[in-house]
This record gives C-alpha cells, sequence and structure tokens, in this order.
C-alpha cells in the first residue's frame, strides 16, 4: 500500500521469544507433518480453551475447523491452500495468521493472555510471530502518541518519520534472517502494518492538537504534512480484512468528509460527505457497503442531526448499498428508532427476571437515571459491552444500568449471567410474544437513555460506540 521510506538492513534478533521457540517446536513434534505436495499444516496447543474447536476463516468465510482434544492440542491439515491472511478464532477471540503453500506451523497459547502469549513455531513462523510483534508494538506506539498532540506539525511529523524507520529496520532485519525475498503479499501487509497506524496519528493530529492546546481553530497545516496520500490504495483486496488498512481508511474518509465541511459551509452534513466520499473512492463492493451501512448506524444514535440531514443520509445510502441484508436490518432499526423518540415515555416494557417473574420495568426506573441496554449475540461484542458496563458502573454510581436478553433460550441465559458475574437483579429477557418486542427485537448492543421522569433522552444509541458516554455526561 505504501512504499515511502528505504532504511539499510541490520543484521540481529528480531522477536522477543526467540529462545522458545526450539522448546516449542519439541513440544509440539509429535504433531507435526511431513508436508506433500502443497498440503499446509496448522496446529499448536491452547492452554485453558474456552471451547472445543478452533476454527480457521478466510475473509468472512470458514476455511476449516478443528477440535482440541484431551491434551489441549489440535491441528489443521489444508489442501492447496492459496497465500495470504487468514484469521483463527478461539471462543472470543481472533489473531491473524499468514499462511503459505507448504508452511508447516505450531502455535501455542493462553487464553488467559491471548496476544501476549501467542507463539508461533515451525516452517513460516518468522513472518507470523513478526505481524504478531508489529501489532504489540503499534499499541505501544498508540500509547505514547497520545501524549504527543501536543506537538507542533514539523515536530509530530518528525516522531511519525522516526517511528515508521524504526518499524521499517526490524522488517529488514527479518528479511535479512529469512534469506529471501518476501511474497508481494506479506511485504504489503507488514508495510501497512506499519505504515498505516502511524499515518493513522497524522490523520487525527489536527482535531487532537486543538484538543490539547485548547485552541478555538484547527492549526493551518502545511501541504506536505498528508503527502502519503497520493499513494494510498483505496481498493486493495489483499488488505479487506486487514484491520490496520479498514480503519486507516474509514478515519482518512472522515477526515476528508470534515475538512469538505470546513471548506464549504453548505456541505455541513458530514456523513453525507463521507458516503459521497466512500461511493467515489471505494470501488469493492463490500467494503463500499460496509462503509455507507457503518455510517448510517452511526447517524441513527445521533441526536444532534436535524430530520432534514438524516433524510438526506438514508436516501443516499438506499440509492447506493447493494447488500440487502444491510438495507433489511436498517429499515427495522429506522423503525424502531421513530417508533422511540427523544421526549417519549418508556413504553410498558416487561422483563422475566432470573426466577421467571414478570417485572415492569416502569417500576425499576422511577426516580432514577437509566440505561436499558440489549445484549448482542456475538460472544466478543458482548464480552467488550461487560468490560465496558463494569467501567461506567463504577464511575456513574447514580445511573441504573438494566440489561436485556432479546435471543438466549432461559438456560443459555441462566449461563451467561453467571459467566458474567451480572447481578441478576438487574438482568431480564424479553419474550418474543411481548406486544413491546418489535419495538427492540435485533441483534446489535442497542441502549436506550432515560432520565428520572421516565422521558426517554436518547432512543437509539450503541452501547459500546465512543460517543456513547457523551450523551450519558448530559443525562440529568
Amino acid at each position: 500500500m505504501f512504499n515511502v521510506y528505504n532504511v539499510q538492513n541490520l543484521k540481529k534478533n528480531y522477536l522477543p521469544f526467540v529462545y522458545l521457540v526450539p522448546l516449542i517446536f519439541l513440544l509440539f513434534s509429535c504433531n507435526s507433518t511431513d508436508n506433500k505436495g502443497d498440503t499446509t499444516f496448522f496446529g499448536g496447543k491452547i492452554k485453558n480453551p474456552k471451547e472445543p474447536y478452533v476454527y480457521l476463516f478466510s475473509g468472512k468465510k470458514i476455511v476449516d475447523s478443528a477440535k482440541i482434544d484431551v491434551n489441549q492440542k489440535f491441528r489443521f491439515l489444508l489442501d492447496s491452500i492459496k497465500i495470504g491472511l487468514y484469521t483463527f478464532k478461539h471462543g472470543a477471540e481472533y489473531q491473524y495468521l499468514y499462511l503459505e503453500p507448504k508452511d508447516s506451523l505450531l502455535i501455542y497459547l493462553n487464553t488467559w493472555d491471548f496476544d501476549e502469549s501467542l507463539i508461533f513455531s515451525g516452517r513460516g513462523s518468522a513472518k507470523n510471530n513478526y505481524l504478531i510483534n508489529l501489532y504489540l508494538q503499534q499499541e505501544k506506539a498508540e500509547k505514547n502518541i497520545k501524549y504527543k498532540y501536543d506537538l507542533e506539525e514539523e515536530q509530530f511529523s518528525e516522531l511519525i518519520k522516526s517511528g515508521i524507520q524504526e518499524k521499517l529496520a526490524t522488517y529488514n532485519e527479518l528479511l535479512v534472517e529469512e534469506g529471501k525475498k518476501p511474497s508481494p503479499i506479506f511485504d504489503n501487509l507488514a508495510k501497512t502494518g506499519i505504515y498505516c497506524p502511524y499515518y493513522l496519528f497524522k490523520e487525527f493530529y489536527p482535531f487532537n492538537h486543538k484538543r490539547h492546546l485548547h485552541l478555538k481553530e484547527f492549526t493551518k497545516l502545511s501541504n506536505d504534512f498528508y503527502s502519503y496520500r497520493k499513494d494510498i490504495d483505496y481498493n486493495d483486496e489483499d488488505l479487506l480484512f486487514y484491520a490496520p488498512y479498514t480503519s486507516f481508511l474509514r478515519v482518512h474518509l472522515y477526515n476528508l468528509a470534515f475538512s469538505e465541511k470546513l471548506e464549504n459551509p453548505k456541505n455541513g452534513n458530514v456523513e453525507l460527505n463521507f458516503m459521497r466520499i466512500v461511493n467515489d473512492k471505494i470501488k469493492i463492493e463490500s467494503l463500499r457497503n460496509e462503509f455507507l451501512a457503518s455510517s448510517l448506524w452511526k447517524s441513527l444514535s445521533d441526536d444532534w442531526l436535524s430530520k432534514e440531514d438524516f433524510k438526506q443520509i438514508e436516501d443516499f445510502y438506499y440509492s447506493n448499498c447493494s447488500n440487502e441484508e444491510f438495507n433489511n436490518e436498517i429499515k427495522h432499526a429506522i423503525y424502531q428508532k421513530y417508533k422511540l423518540k427523544k421526549g417519549d415515555t418508556l413504553p410498558d416494557l416487561h422483563g422475566i427476571d432470573n426466577a421467571g417473574n414478570e417485572i415492569m420495568i416502569k417500576d425499576l426506573t422511577k426516580n432514577s437515571k437509566t440505561v436499558i441496554y440489549f445484549w448482542p449475540t456475538d460472544t466478543t461484542k458482548a464480552n467488550k459491552l461487560n468490560s465496558k458496563l463494569s467501567k461506567l458502573e463504577k464511575k456513574y454510581p447514580d445511573v441504573l444500568f438494566i440489561g436485556f436478553e432479546r435471543n438466549k433460550d432461559n438456560t443459555d441465559w441462566k449461563k451467561f449471567i453467571s459467566a458474567k458475574n451480572l447481578p441478576s437483579n438487574t438482568q431480564f429477557s424479553i419474550a418474543k410474544n411481548s406486544e413491546c418486542y418489535p419495538l427492540f427485537s435485533g441483534d446489535m448492543d442497542r441502549a436506550i437513555i432515560i432520565n428520572k421522569e421516565g422521558t426517554i433522552k436518547n432512543g437509539f444509541l450503541f452501547f459500546n460506540d465512543s460517543y456513547f458516554e457523551k450523551h450519558l455526561k448530559s443525562l440529568k
């Protein structure tokens, strides 16, 4: 995607786990295999497994599944696999996996510390250990950079350039150790994983610089500040499921949309600007649809949008999104949004508690600032919600948080409450034959904010979104 700086090769060990690899290889030697033809082997050991299976994905498609045996080991034998980026999933966790034909990869991981404990060994391990290490290094870089946005443009650019050069030097060490030229696909993955996070910081810079220094206006930037933008490939199919790429694109396109608002006040609808730019630049249909849909979902919970602005966004979306599944979900969500508007009174919502008793939710929320939230079925999203919930409950002790389950049967729901250590007096299910069930059905982490008078302040928020707390703070 990007190719800006050249760095001299430096030969030294680049992996923090280099001395452990031989031991791990011996540990798994009984599971290894002599590959014949283009057969690819992927296996290993998972300490403290969360479920019986490991799943291998190519994009969103399951390639295969492997059962974990009594020794906590699993194995995949894959014929004629395409070179490229895959993901494997166990429990709620996903991680990237780069595969080439004839690779023989072994992993060790402890689910209690998933990313940090993950180590690859065997043929193809160096590239995969590099990608994991790159991800962990970028997490540290992000923590450091967030305190540097007060720097002036030139200093900040030098900081970014230095970070990129350091990561490229490490990448060149890998190439020396490998002793051969990498595939174009891996080279693309590695360089995107290096450049995109740092250029993401530059996309954030004008907003964070203004906020850190409490400026009234955005600082005017030189023409060179965004010089990397001329090298952006908006339609790289090899990176379609690579988070550093898609996360960068999303923020970059929003930056362009906001700039359009600043340059032309008539184009003040940032979400509509974003959709138009997406429609112009993103030619991969699936990615374009996802960006358009995410923009509309974001607009659904934005109380500051006028009805006219939202109608423009809605019309543009339906004219340009070709994913019927997205369209049907959004139609239902829009119906729900307009049925529970700001200023309305919460309808007679009956919850079923852990013991099977029917509870009128209005009786619980009386004279209380309340958040009613709905559990998604996706395990990863549910875990994120649970983590955020515990923090918000401590931060806002005067707010009552009530959780609702819409999709699990009673047995699974009780197991879920127990596994998450949730207080049963604030957790309810809602019967599908309930009169108001259509107002709350779905599978997203939706939330409703209600004031002490029982009036809806926002009827369609997403619990896990970054702007959720902004709405919570405004609750009187």
